[in-house]
């Protein structure tokens, strides 16, 4: 059960109702100034009937009917047009001067008072008055000490603080301003010193001045703050004495007291002692807390989130290097052909093959090879593996003494330089692979040193508007910072932690940036602040939906699927098809996924990434091949990139079609340059992608056949329709599966 009176409600009760006492004795004739302070407390959400009680006591006072009617009338008037303009969820704008303006006539009116100019001057000053107490209140008694006050606000409340002291001194004389005013200042240099007390000493003498009619009060407490100032770094209590004895000289060496009495020279000793008594470890803490709230929280937030994000994107290069390292572990090497290997094997034939014949010297079949043979016999043997007598031409084997002879050591030198082909190939090979890779992360590093130099504007208007808002709905962010241009901008805040939690906090910055927004990034800075990023929401949100079924007779499926977010706004969903079934389909088929997945993250464009992970697989010497379905989303737009290798059909569904997304390509790692088929798009909310593994499209047969399917399909969960293609597939067939069979989907939605 909700408590109706608590500690703090009890308090602000109290101070409401001593600041409406002394409003009201800033002159004599009980001026109507406290109606600006019921229409503060009642625009802050004060309780209304306490804040109508509270304005209304100090009349009663008065004992002039006159005076507490119009009182009374003007309240009335003020508390009805709130509670109007709560009935209808508002909260009052301009239409405030209006109810204000009407509320002052029964003091206009009412009052007996013979001077009438004079209170239609009170009145016309009152109805401002209002305005600056709004702001006066939210900053005394909501925000206090926890959040920074905007120069504004710091205005107010100090207008607010001289006339009711100005008030108090009516009542209880000047030396009770005084002992406030110098409790203050010492209270203030020791919990802020960075300038609040000489601030702070400058709005408690407003009131003195008002009421002596002298600016004598303004240099004292100036005086006093500088020498508060000066000795709180070293301890409390020699600024307490400091404070005293400056009392003290100013009494009897100046004529600064001849308006103020001994009295208010004397008094200054209790502000001190209570100050002393203020545990130190309390001034401690929330100067600690003032300092947090006031030091450049934001400038620190966006220096560390740009380190991170360069660490991370160090992190993810650094991964693709790891990933092509563990692929090369797992794949093995493939065959490669050279022509200049060739040559060098043609030129020692001769040599090698006859050095240990006793008829090499009057050999007649030298001459035979030096014509041609040599080239023949060579390129034959490459392409075959080996040399037979058969292949051997009529002319040198009837030339040759020792053809088996010859036979064999021509075996040995082509075995020799296939490897040697072999090995040159495979360097080759690799020093393509790094020189790829090092152009794509060339091109990642340009783009994020590009990304780093660009300067963003700071957007000010903006960030008023934002700060302004976020107010209205009882949000305090201590710093706001606006960054970026129309459609782009990115706003930071420093804010409560539970802020966020509010149904209305992003609203309220959405009401000022035009569109939908959405949280960024968050960095806690400590027990109760966080800095937050803001920045534009994607236009779509995506689903996913998986079916799939492991060939029969096999323990794991060589189809293989990834999601993963490659950039904001952006993620990459994936469908690799390892030739085959079983441990070894699914190790190429997973090694792919991993690489393309991990490539995309690093920011690697797709012609880099599909190249790459193309070679890494072509070093296998196994048939071991894989295709690949990828597509690009970009929720910000709903654009679609396709890029389709090796494998059968996609398809887009919509609304009103369903949209055919074919392939013509080889699988990754048949051949070492590979021409992917790429399909763009442009998605719609409700869209839904289909990828399929050829499992599923052998069942169906035909394209006509898997259109007709779609065409009639009503699911509209990705993970529903995924369900109903795999049970139709596997109906084909029987009820077996005799491929792996997988199928996945995606659908966009839009996220408001």
């Amino acid at each position: 059960m909700k408590k109706i009176f608590t500690l703090k409600s009890l308090v602000l009760s109290f101070l409401s109702l001593a600041s409406s006492l002394f409003l009201t004795y800033v002159s004599n004739d009980f001026p109507p100034l406290s109606l600006a302070l019921l229409a503060a407390n009642l625009y802050v959400g004060y309780s209304p009937i306490i804040a109508l009680l509270t304005y209304l006591l100090p009349f009663l006072l008065s004992f002039n009917i006159a005076i507490i009617l119009s009182a009374a009338l003007g309240g009335a008037v003020v508390f009805a047009a709130f509670m109007i303009c709560k009935r209808f969820k508002r909260k009052p704008k301009a239409d405030l001067l209006l109810y204000l303006a009407v509320s002052l006539l029964p003091y206009i009116f009412l009052y007996k008072s013979p001077n009438y100019v004079l209170r239609l001057i009170i009145a016309a000053a009152t109805v401002p008055l209002s305005y600056i107490f709004i702001s006066a209140v939210r900053a005394w008694t909501i925000k206090g000490l926890k959040y920074r006050l905007s120069s504004d606000e710091l205005v107010s409340a100090a207008v607010l603080y001289a006339l009711i002291m100005v008030g108090c001194a009516n009542v209880f004389g000047a030396t009770v301003v005084k002992l406030f005013g110098v409790f203050v200042i010492l209270f203030f240099s020791a919990v802020a010193p960075f300038g609040y007390g000489l601030y702070s000493s400058a709005v408690v003498a407003i009131p003195l001045c008002i009421y002596s009619s002298s600016f004598t009060p303004l240099a004292v407490f100036a005086i006093l703050a500088l020498v508060c100032s000066v000795f709180i770094s070293y301890s409390k209590l020699l600024s307490g004495v400091a404070v005293m004895g400056a009392e003290m000289l100013l009494f009897y060496f100046t004529n600064a007291y001849d308006k103020m009495g001994v009295a208010s020279s004397v008094a200054v000793i209790l502000p001190v002692a209570v100050f002393l008594f203020i545990p130190k470890s309390f001034t401690a803490k929330l100067n600690d807390t003032l300092k947090l709230y006031r030091s450049p929280n934001l400038g620190r937030a966006a220096i560390n989130r740009t380190r991170r994000d360069l660490s991370g994107k160090l992190y993810e290069t650094a991964a693709v290097m790891d990933e092509m390292k563990a692929a090369l572990k797992v794949l093995r090497s493939v065959t490669v052909s050279e022509e200049s290997v060739k040559s060098e094997a043609i030129s020692r034939l001769t040599d090698f093959c006859c050095e240990n014949c006793k008829h090499k010297r009057k050999c007649a079949a030298k001459d035979e090879l030096k014509v041609g043979v040599a080239e023949r016999l060579i390129s034959l043997g490459m392409a075959k593996g080996k040399i037979n007598l058969v292949d051997l031409p009529k002319a040198f084997s009837d030339d040759c003494s020792s053809p088996e002879e010859f036979t064999a050591a021509l075996n040995k030198l082509i075995e020799k330089y296939k490897t040697k082909i072999a090995e040159a190939s495979s360097m080759d090979a690799g020093r393509d692979l790094i020189l790829m890779q090092t152009e794509g992360l060339t091109e990642v590093i340009k783009s994020l040193a590009a990304k780093m130099s660009r300067t963003l504007e700071v957007n000010s208007p903006l960030e008023k508007q934002v700060y302004d808002n976020l107010i209205k709905c009882g949000i305090y962010a201590s710093e706001v910072m606006a960054l970026g241009s129309q459609g782009e901008e990115e706003i930071d805040l420093v804010v409560p932690q539970n802020a966020t939690d509010k149904p209305y906090f992003m609203k309220a910055i959405e009401e000022k940036l035009g569109y939908n927004a959405v949280i960024t990034a968050r960095t806690n800075l400590s027990a109760k602040l966080s800095a937050i990023s803001v920045g534009r929401a994607p236009r779509f949100d995506a689903a996913f939906g998986v079916a799939a079924e492991v060939k029969h007779g096999e323990k794991s499926s060589g189809d293989t699927h990834s999601v993963t977010n490659i950039s904001e706004g952006k993620f990459l969903v994936a469908l690799s098809d390892g030739m085959g079934s079983g441990t070894t389909a699914h190790s190429t088929s997973s090694t792919a996924i991993s690489l393309i997945e991990t490539f995309y993250k690093a920011g690697l464009s797709s012609k880099t990434v599909l190249s790459t992970v193309n070679k890494i697989l072509a070093f296998n010497k196994d048939d071991n091949f894989t295709a690949i379905d990828v597509g690009i989303i970009d929720l910000f737009d709903g654009h679609a990139d396709f890029i389709k290798i090796g494998t059968p059909y996609s398809f887009i569904l919509t609304k009103e079609s369903v949209k055919v997304i074919e392939g013509n390509s080889l699988p990754l790692g048949i051949l070492d340059e590979m021409r992917p088929t790429t399909f763009k798009a442009a998605l719609n909310d409700g869209d839904m992608i289909v990828f399929l593994s050829d499992g599923i499209s052998d069942s169906f047969g035909s394209t006509t056949d898997m259109l007709d399917f779609l065409s009639a399909e009503r699911a509209t969960n990705p993970k529903t329709l995924a369900d109903h293609i795999l049970e139709k597939a596997l109906i084909l067939n029987g009820g077996i599966a005799k491929d792996d069979m997988t199928v996945f989907c995606v659908r966009l939605f839009s996220r408001r």
